[in-house]
């Protein structure tokens, strides 16, 4: 594949990929013709370069890797943005696959908070998005040629990640290569919960600063007057609560909608034998941007309990409940004699960071420590060794965090709504009595949550439910098993 100097685009490529203007690349022909080709776009970036990533770039880089080590005859290739992630610190395997597509900002996020940005779509001018969307379509073409020079055939299958742009970006590519007269690609959306979470705060009109009405009418017309949703292939949901969210966006949706449960990596999630001792010793508190206090290592003697929370520090996400909870619990538990500690994984911008640990300074909680984002493996470890998993999202619209959880042998407790009501059983754990709304209620369900992590760490879930949360895990939520079954949508 020659990249020619008349061409801006290649040109733009070249330089991103170290080349000069005109040299040949050549992606290695490794793979027999009869190669399935799948293309994933993704809307947030993976876990690697010391970057950590939101649910979503986690289960595409799952879904990436799925299809090219378990999935007989196809190569996955993937594109990914970051603004912190370079291209040249893949390894040459690596970088024949996937493509980062460079940003000079942070991530663009389509609610107000996430761990790795807070730059957000509604504070994009209208040429800026424009501009986004034209380059971005335009890195994808340049990558499917180079994908199909190399393999000579067309992608098989592509798959948009989110409901917002990404489907949109596949359709300006199919546009661009009906143009030269190329094949279409047929693609499929992954719907993930934020994007509709925005559609949402859009349609209910009730913070017109932070949600104006914008980007719900894009999407219902961006491709010849009618939604890419609608030029899909299927669309994927990952909880039937998310079904009808979908549907209130894109009215009259003709497309199959699929359920398709998010998959973990069962390779890393999975028990282990791992103390809670061992545990805290490897861990450090990680105070607030700005704070005074230093980094601190955690105690590590006379706990017998202890409680993980991992998530963004969004409102929706109630940490606030949790912390809440943890000064009742922490009372509770300690009045039998025992010692609980609580751990909070995660992060968010400067001002929520210290909104919740001057909180848990105000409650006087004695035994909860801020650790700051984990990798995998970290994450893993203390699911092992924690007692329970709480995670008391409002709306939830799968919950990883409570398969992770399950997949190492560990009850979960969240709230009863959202997605999490698929699956959350007495066998596995507890779903809290959801409130009217998001902040209503709050002392009622503070105090039923405080309850049932009593209840959990003094009848012992971990001995009870925690196989059944195990058996659970692995019988339903493999990124294989879920790679298979949208494979077989797709009539392979």
């Amino acid at each position: 594949l020659t990249l020619p100097n008349t061409h801006v685009l290649h040109q733009d490529i070249a330089k991103y990929l170290g080349m000069a203007a005109g040299e040949t690349k050549k992606l290695p022909r490794d793979f027999p013709s009869s190669t399935t080709l799948v293309f994933q776009l993704g809307t947030n970036n993976w876990q690697r370069q010391g970057e950590f990533a939101p649910g979503s770039g986690i289960l595409h880089e799952a879904h990436h890797d799925c299809f090219n080590d378990s999935i007989e005859g196809a190569k996955c290739f993937s594109v990914y943005p970051s603004r912190k992630q370079k291209q040249a610190q893949l390894s040459a395997h690596e970088s024949d696959r996937i493509r980062i597509f460079p940003l000079e900002h942070d991530i663009p996020i389509c609610e107000s908070i996430s761990p790795v940005s807070t730059y957000r779509w509604h504070s994009m001018s209208d040429a800026e998005f424009d501009a986004y969307r034209a380059r971005l379509a335009a890195f994808c073409s340049a990558f499917i040629d180079e994908i199909e020079a190399a393999h000579g055939r067309p992608i098989t299958h592509a798959i948009a990640h989110h409901s917002f742009l990404n489907p949109v970006i596949l359709c300006d590519v199919n546009k661009a290569r009906r143009a030269a007269g190329k094949p279409q690609i047929p693609f499929s959306v992954f719907v993930h919960g934020t994007a509709l979470k925005m559609f949402h705060n859009e349609l209910a009109g009730d913070n017109t600063t932070e949600f104006p009405m914008r980007f719900t009418p894009f999407v219902r017309t961006a491709v010849d007057g009618a939604s890419a949703l609608a030029k899909a292939v299927n669309v994927f949901i990952i909880s039937e609560a998310e079904r009808q969210k979908l549907l209130a966006v894109y009215e009259g949706l003709a497309t199959p909608v699929v359920l398709s449960p998010n998959g973990v990596n069962q390779k890393i999630f999975k028990p282990t034998a791992v103390s809670l001792e061992a545990v805290l010793a490897c861990l450090t508190t990680k105070p607030y941007e700005g704070s005074d206090l230093a980094p601190m290592p955690l105690p590590t003697a006379g706990f017998s309990h202890m409680v993980v929370f991992v998530g963004k520090f969004a409102d929706w996400k109630r940490l606030d409940c949790l912390l809440r909870a943890a000064q009742l619990y922490e009372k509770s538990i300690a009045e039998d004699g025992g010692k609980v500690a609580t751990l909070v994984v995660g992060s968010g911008p400067p001002e929520a960071q210290k909104l919740y640990m001057d909180l848990a300074v105000e409650l006087q909680l004695q035994n909860t420590y801020f650790v700051g984002p984990k990798p995998q493996p970290d994450l893993a470890a203390m699911y092992s060794a924690a007692s329970v998993g709480v995670f008391p999202s409002y709306e939830e619209p799968m919950g990883m965090v409570f398969i992770e959880c399950m997949a190492c042998g560990t009850p979960v407790i969240g709230a009863d709504s959202g997605g999490p009501k698929d699956f959350v059983s007495p066998a596995v754990g507890a779903l809290v009595l959801e409130t009217p709304a998001l902040g209503d209620d709050k002392d009622r369900f503070v105090s039923d949550l405080a309850k049932t992590i009593v209840t959990s760490l003094k009848e012992d879930w971990k001995s009870t439910k925690g196989g059944n949360a195990l058996a659970l895990a692995l019988e339903k939520f493999s990124t294989l098993t879920q790679v298979k079954a949208m494979a077989k949508s797709w009539g392979w």
